[in-house]
């Protein structure tokens, strides 16, 4: 899933509109989107591990549409109404099911990801780690999107013991072939790729390059208890990442050399000595772990064939945990967004 357009100057246009005298970028939330990337969404059924997502669709009349580097314009009133159309993905971009719901100017909609599943009877979409991209039903190849769509999800565990966030990406959906364009259409119902650049973790685009950030995880068997799971979202499959090394700290500054496998897009780890991959679990970090600390990854996945379709286009992610902390009752999983590190 890669954009058409050069890293440097996506970088410096985006650190122009915020202020920034640099190009370092980090994950941007809350800012409005074209389209929304919901880079993780599972359920195994309602009332069991759901995925709620919330999307205001804002009017034109109450946005500064032209502050906000992850917004095309103009917008117009007239083309706020109309319908958004949700898709949702496998870890590998493969299509699972998709929908349309009718919006209006200043609207809410919650998506259900779980009720959904369940009343749709789609069985090949229980337990099955994806993502979910939202965006402008009227938007195509040939038509930029006139939504201006914000979001938040969220990781409900049991009958609401526990809720954690899930970051969401604001995306630039301009027409296809545009040098901001982040989303790829395939005619007027289908998606074809989404890469977040402006509002991601940049991820590598040149050989030799790698990208660096950690993600802390909390393992205690003590009371409180933790568990951990890490979510990473590439905008590609690459086997290049199937065999990563990592480095894992503990909380005194010691680090072991481990191995785990990230080829996908999106990739869920469970991170525990005994970690098995089944289920939601894309991969396991096993190794070198302690009761708390971090992992460090250098990811180097560029490739020469990639580079010779697409030039030098630029890429970017996401990457979050999800740690679980025991308290008197149940399990509450909490989120913490990767510390991104740069690209070098």
């Amino acid at each position: 899933m890669l954009a058409n357009f050069k890293k440097v100057s996506v970088a410096a246009a985006v650190a122009a509109a915020l202020g920034a005298s640099g190009a370092a970028q980090a994950v941007i939330e809350s800012y409005p989107g074209d389209a929304l990337l919901v880079p993780y969404v599972a359920t195994n059924g309602a009332g069991k591990l759901n995925t709620m997502i919330s999307v205001i669709v804002a009017s034109p009349a109450t946005v500064n549409v032209s502050q906000f580097p992850t917004l095309t314009g103009p917008k117009t009133v007239a083309g706020c109404s109309g319908k958004i159309h949700w898709y949702f993905f496998d870890k590998n971009s493969v299509e699972i099911v998709d929908d349309t719901i009718p919006v209006t100017c200043d609207d809410w909609v919650g998506i259900d990801f779980g009720s959904i599943v369940e009343a749709k009877k789609l069985p090949s979409a229980l337990n099955v780690p994806g993502y979910m991209v939202i965006a402008d039903a009227s938007a195509s190849e040939t038509t930029a999107s006139n939504k201006i769509l914000y979001g938040a999800a969220y990781q409900i565990r049991g009958n609401w013991s526990t809720q954690a966030y899930i970051p969401v990406l604001p995306l630039i959906d301009d027409v296809d072939g545009a040098s901001r364009d982040e989303v790829k259409h395939r005619g007027a119902s289908f998606l074809g790729d989404v890469n977040p650049v402006t509002a991601g973790m940049l991820l590598a685009d040149e050989p030799g390059e790698g990208s660096i950030f950690s993600l802390r995880y909390f393992l205690q068997s003590s009371d409180p208890e933790g568990s951990t799971e890490f979510v990473l979202w590439f905008p590609d499959n690459n086997e290049a990442r199937g065999s990563q090394t990592v480095l894992v700290y503990n909380a005194d500054e010691v680090a072991i050399s481990a191995r785990t496998s990230i080829p996908n897009e999106l990739n869920v780890l469970k991170v525990a000595a005994d970690a098995k991959v089944g289920g939601l679990y894309t991969g396991v970090i096993t190794d070198g772990l302690a009761d708390t600390g971090f992992v460090l990854f250098d990811v180097v996945d560029f490739n020469a064939e990639t580079s010779a379709v697409n030039g030098n286009g630029s890429r970017a992610g996401v990457a979050f945990s999800l740690i679980g902390v025991k308290g008197s009752n149940v399990e509450q999983t909490q989120t913490e967004l990767a510390h991104e590190r740069g690209v070098q």
